[in-house]
């Protein structure tokens, strides 16, 4: 699946504990759909 996310892009969390939360992608793991997000 893809994510079309890129790594600095800027996302807002839409659920979870983190909801609300804003910050900069630092790495994106299309494999396991995932995205790491810098201060969240």
């Amino acid at each position: 699946m893809s994510l079309g996310i890129k790594k600095n892009d800027t996302v807002i969390v839409l659920t979870g504990t983190e909801k609300g939360k804003k910050g900069r992608v630092i790495d994106v793991r299309p494999k396991r759909d995932r995205i790491i997000v810098e201060g969240v």
